[in-house]
């Protein structure tokens, strides 16, 4: 099951929602600022982010360069109400792969993020080549020779870690 993470400050959004995505077959978990969406990202690694523009603490395109800074490439659409051609212009380049403007239909954003998954999926290298592997809440990343579970690291021999990977 896919999990997504709805970032907005806008409770009836969240509430229409999320009941809704979770309809369609998603996991869905929200956050109401930038600051807990990028802890959430940490610790659940959801496979796309719905991310509001227009928010407290850190806005959503704030949120976006953080995540693109640190290399994290979980596809992103923002949402906003700022309806000008610069401001799409500039999420896009910061690293958004799909902006929706609001007020819009739920399923128009259920069709987005189909696509963009589908894409996710043909374009993702193969489980014998990536370098971070998550199965439900377990993680384990080749590169830094770490695995974590839930959040938390699990201690490994050498040998523990080669024989799992």
């Amino acid at each position: 099951m896919k999990k997504l993470l709805i970032v907005d400050d806008e409770a009836d959004l969240l509430a229409e929602l999320q009941p809704m995505l979770t309809r369609a077959g998603y996991q869905v978990i929200t956050a109401t600022d930038g600051e807990a969406a990028l802890a959430l990202v940490a610790q659940e690694a959801p496979d796309l982010i719905i991310l509001d523009v227009l928010m407290p603490k850190l806005d959503g395109r704030a949120t976006l360069r953080r995540l693109r800074e640190g290399d994290n490439w979980v596809p992103v659409i923002l949402l906003t109400q700022i309806n000008t051609t610069l401001e799409r212009v500039l999420s896009l380049q910061e690293g958004a792969d799909d902006y929706l403007n609001k007020p819009f239909d739920p399923m128009e954003l259920l069709a987005r993020i189909q696509a963009i998954l589908r894409r996710v999926e043909r374009d993702a290298p193969s489980t014998a080549t990536a370098q971070l592997l998550t199965s439900g809440e377990l993680r384990v990343d080749r590169q830094a020779r770490s695995v974590s579970h839930r959040g938390q690291l699990v201690e490994l021999t050498t040998r523990a870690f080669d024989l799992l990977v």
